[in-house]
């Protein structure tokens, strides 16, 4: 609360999970908060058929469900509002496939015009995606990066799977992978669009633990 932070956001279509990852800086590092959403109805099936205990989750505080059986993006929006609140949230990066659908629930919250301007349309293609998973992977191989161990993200890391182009270029692929990654897109875009040097006080880049 209070402190600067970025974002990305990976919006399901319908039924499917729902992530937002934001990652704000610190003296020593930088901190990862996840929040997933499923809708609450179907959830012990989903469990089933995705072989992983989002009901369990949900009971623990790991995973948020929104009302019915498809994500309401009211409930998206909202949440949106309270963090917007309570942070300094600097830039939201988004998949411009469902901001069209968001974008009226966020008016309706009482986001200003400003604050609108914070969502920055992010392609899932290599152009975007190649960069940020660079940055990601090296703050990962250096250890500069706190998440928690948070289950969920912890799952999407497991099956995260890229493809690459004939160039080199890399993105997540979620075709490929055989389970949910949606929380490694939005940590992927959450750091596409953080600064490039640190903002505080002139610290260099630190060596945190995982």
């Amino acid at each position: 609360d209070g402190r600067r932070v970025y974002g990305g956001l990976d919006l399901s279509s319908v039924s499917d999970l729902t992530a937002l990852v934001l990652a704000g800086h610190r003296d020593d590092g930088w901190d990862v908060a996840p929040t997933f959403l499923l809708p609450a109805d179907g959830l012990a099936e989903k469990s089933r058929a995705d072989r992983v205990p989002y009901d369990v989750w949900a009971a623990k505080g790991h995973l948020q469900t929104t009302p019915g059986a498809a994500i309401q993006y009211e409930f998206v929006a909202e949440h949106l509002r309270g963090l917007f609140d309570r942070c300094d949230v600097q830039a939201i990066a988004f998949d411009r496939w469902g901001m069209k659908h968001l974008k009226p629930w966020l008016v309706k919250a009482g986001f200003t015009e400003e604050e609108l301007a914070r969502f920055i349309d992010f392609g899932q293609g290599f152009a975007s995606m190649s960069p940020a998973l660079r940055e990601l992977e090296a703050l990962l191989l250096s250890r500069k990066v706190r998440h928690g161990a948070h289950p969920v993200l912890t799952m999407c890391a497991a099956n995260a799977v890229t493809t690459s182009d004939p160039a080199g270029n890399r993105k997540l692929d979620k075709q490929k992978a055989t389970g949910r990654i949606d929380g490694m897109v939005a940590l992927a875009m959450a750091v596409g669009v953080m600064p490039n040097e640190p903002e505080s006080n002139g610290v260099s880049w630190w060596e945190v633990e995982a």
